[in-house]
């Protein structure tokens, strides 16, 4: 049972909740907002990137580590699952598990590499025609904001501009 209270709101009288409706209107307006500005939202993490780049290179080294450790953990994990396999199912010695399972990753490579040797044209075409398309649609979106924007605006942006790269200048020295 729902009783509708003076606030807009509604309260289920089992469980007690009171709910609003204006809140959940809030919260959709806010999605709409971050969806609004995404844009201004990249270029705010892009300049703290440059303007903390130890930081960044940093982070992007511990990474890019992380990653390289957890492939080569996994790589080793594959290989040992399907050298225990070989000895368990063909009852054959360590050694020569170990040079069925190297012949076994060397057709596996091999498949992937003819796999993507096949694949890589169409997905660099389609790359380069997608990035194509977005840096013209994004030109003309910065054309157009410029165009339509009026003097004093314009000085205004200018200023802004250099005064953050002024501030900015600080961080780097």
């Amino acid at each position: 049972m729902v009783e509708s209270g003076l606030d807009g709101g509604a309260r289920d009288l089992e469980s007690g909740m009171v709910g609003t409706r204006r809140g959940l209107n809030r919260d959709v307006a806010g999605k709409g907002m971050i969806k609004k500005h995404f844009g201004l939202i990249i270029v705010a993490f892009v300049t703290l990137l440059l303007v903390f780049y130890d930081l960044t290179m940093e982070l992007l080294t511990e990474i890019s580590h992380l990653f390289f450790e957890l492939l080569y953990e996994s790589f080793e994990w594959f290989e040992l699952g399907i050298e225990h396999l070989i000895e368990h199912f063909f009852h054959t010695e360590h050694h020569t598990s170990q040079i069925v399972t190297f012949y076994i990753l060397l057709l596996i490579g091999g498949y992937i590499s003819y796999t993507l040797w096949k694949a890589l044209p169409r997905l660099y075409h389609y790359f380069k025609r997608r990035s194509l398309e977005i840096w013209v649609r994004r030109k003309t979106e910065w054309e157009l904001y410029w165009l339509t924007l009026t003097l004093p605006y314009k000085v205004a942006l200018l200023v802004t501009a250099l005064g953050v790269a002024y501030l900015a200048s600080f961080f780097v020295m």
